[in-house]
This record gives structure tokens, C-alpha cells and sequence, in this order.
């Protein structure tokens, strides 16, 4: 009887290490959250709050009610650091910083909800769209 007691215990304790691990793991291969993208002009960097301002003109993604068309919105940023948690910055495709985008560039901010300050947003990555007239003196007009 003391045998089978043990052994019912021991299977109860693997069933719930398991359970244990099951939800462990689930959380950690939880996909991250799906970005919204917003086109908008750049309004300005703060670099000692680390946020951009942006004017929104329209977003598509799941979070795309959150900002209203012309209205300025602050997101939080991380203008340095290893690539997998800092902002990363494009300009012409090419790796920048958020401190080099002038106001009123025309952007496509990637953001997701910040998980760290509630309530508020965080701008994944940036990328700066050049006008045809930088282009025509990038790449020549045809």
C-alpha cells in the first residue's frame, strides 16, 4: 500500500513539474506583438526623454485606432543598443539614427504598445522615406 501511495505521489509531482514546464515554455516561444505601421512626418527626437513625435496621415496594422490622422503622437525609443531592443533606423535602406531624421521627413514607423510604460507606445524601428527629388539626385532622373 505504501508503494503504490509513492508511487501516486511521484506521478502527481511529474504531472505537475510538466505542467510547470508546459506553461514555461509556452510563454517563451509566445509570438511578440504584431506591429502596427503608421506613415507620418517626423515631427522631432527628444533624445533626454527618448521619444520621437510624429504627425500620423494613416496606419494599417492592429493597433491602427490608437492614433488619430494629423494628430502628433509620442512614441518611446531606444536610439542605442544591441539591435534586438534598441529602434533601428533606415535611412535609404541604410542603417541611421534616430538623431539624423530632420523634421518633416516623410516615415513609416513600425510600433507595438510599450509593455514596459502602460498606456504608451514604442517605435520599433523607423524608416525614413526619401522624396523623388532626393531620389533624382541619389540615383540621377531618368
Amino acid at each position: 500500500m505504501i508503494r503504490s501511495q509513492t508511487i501516486l505521489v511521484r506521478a502527481a509531482l511529474a504531472g505537475l513539474a510538466l505542467a510547470f514546464v508546459g506553461t514555461v515554455a509556452s510563454e517563451a516561444l509566445a509570438a511578440p506583438p504584431k506591429s502596427t505601421q503608421t506613415e507620418a512626418r517626423f515631427v522631432a527626437f527628444d533624445a533626454e526623454a527618448n521619444t520621437v513625435t510624429i504627425k500620423p496621415a494613416k496606419s494599417k496594422g492592429p493597433n491602427k485606432k490608437l492614433l488619430k490622422k494629423g494628430k502628433e503622437a509620442t512614441f518611446n525609443v531606444i536610439p542605442d543598443g544591441s539591435i534586438l531592443t534598441r529602434t533601428s533606423v533606415a535611412i535609404n535602406g541604410k542603417k541611421g539614427h534616430v538623431s539624423e531624421i530632420p523634421a518633416g521627413k516623410q516615415v513609416n514607423v513600425y510600433w507595438i504598445p510599450d509593455q514596459k510604460k502602460d498606456g504608451e507606445f514604442f517605435a520599433k524601428k523607423i524608416d525614413v522615406v526619401l522624396s523623388e527629388e532626393e531620389l533624382d539626385a541619389l540615383y540621377g532622373a531618368d
